[in-house]
């Protein structure tokens, strides 16, 4: 079958919590790592036969119960998923907008350097060095 917490064992049992503890420690009842008891267990040592109907359909009302309020978690926490998932997306696009204007940018920046280098280039060219003339030279020459 499946499992459930002790406080609901000793309420759909009438047991005590203390008596529930006190099976676990003798190794009479199953728990798992969640703190829950086995509802077999807690239906072989406390169970009636006149309540054991009663008590089957307390386990099953109480299992659908936690199923539906499962569901219903799940749910709520798929809806702002979703809406999470729609912002993101959103700034996903913003972006790759924003990627592809400086990628232009970039390219315009690249391509004016290599304009002004080629126009540092040529006025390189254009002005050659004077030599220098000494005095001599510069009255005679």
């Amino acid at each position: 079958m499946s499992n459930i917490s002790i406080n609901q064992a000793s309420k759909l049992f009438k047991v005590s919590r203390n008596t529930i503890y006190a099976r676990i420690k003798k190794g009479e009842i199953t728990k798992n790592t969640d703190g829950n008891v086995s509802v077999q267990d807690m239906m072989r040592l406390f169970g009636n036969k006149s309540d054991k109907k009663v008590i089957e359909q307390a386990v099953t009302e109480l299992l659908n119960s936690t199923n539906n309020t499962v569901q219903q978690i799940e749910h709520k926490i798929e809806q702002p998923k979703s809406n999470n998932e729609q912002l993101l997306q959103q700034q996903i696009e913003q972006l790759k907008a924003q990627v592809e204007q400086l990628e232009n940018q970039l390219e315009y920046v690249k391509a004016n350097e290599a304009w002004l280098k080629q126009q540092l280039d040529q006025k390189l060219i254009e002005h050659k060095p004077h030599e220098k003339k000494g005095l001599l030279g510069r009255l005679f020459g």
